[in-house]
């Protein structure tokens, strides 16, 4: 679904205020409905912000049909959460089908989930083709994944990779790393 810090950068989220959970609990209650209004009012990033949050709230029902409306309108971030909604359901080659539409558009985060399903299928080829999609466009997770591929057919390319999703903050990259230089 993409890194958070991403996202509040994008403006898409509202920043966190530091207040109270009550307060916190009113302000994200306000926000979902003027999501709501915008997306019911046709409004395409609305649908998928609306989509996101409800995803990531657990109502996969709710989430869905925004999702779905989003990226009929070419919403790549929709179609990346439409596909981890998709496999949260147990879909996993439709959602497989989603994250590539996605990844083609650019999203770090769907060539990483692509890449991880290839992986989990054995297609070798295809993971590293999508876990390196995102590791050079600077996700620490693909390339975090892409080093654990690549150190499992004994690859020299593998430090490299662990090294930057280290470099990136990827903790078991961190500690793989030290431990593979002790």
């Amino acid at each position: 679904m993409g890194d958070k810090a991403t996202l509040f950068e994008t403006g898409r989220f509202v920043q966190p205020s530091g207040r109270d959970g009550v307060g916190e609990a009113a302000d994200d209650a306000a926000e979902e409905v003027r999501q709501r209004l915008a997306a019911e009012a046709g409004d395409v990033e609305a649908m998928s912000v609306l989509g996101a949050l409800l995803l990531r709230r657990g109502d996969l029902d709710g989430a869905e049909p925004h999702l779905r409306a989003a990226t009929a309108a070419g919403d790549r971030a929709a179609a990346n959460n439409l596909g981890v909604l998709l496999h949260q359901r147990g879909y996993a080659d439709d959602a497989a089908g989603w994250w590539r539409i996605a990844a083609v558009a650019g999203s770090a985060a769907a060539a990483h989930a692509l890449g991880r399903h290839h992986r989990e299928r054995g297609d070798e080829p295809a993971a590293e083709y999508w876990l390196r999609q995102s590791a050079e466009q600077g996700h620490a997770l693909g390339a975090y994944a892409l080093a654990d591929l690549l150190e499992h057919r004994q690859d020299a390319g593998a430090e490299q990779w662990m090294r930057i999703a280290a470099e990136r903050g990827h903790r078991e990259a961190a500690y793989r790393l030290a431990r593979a230089l002790d």
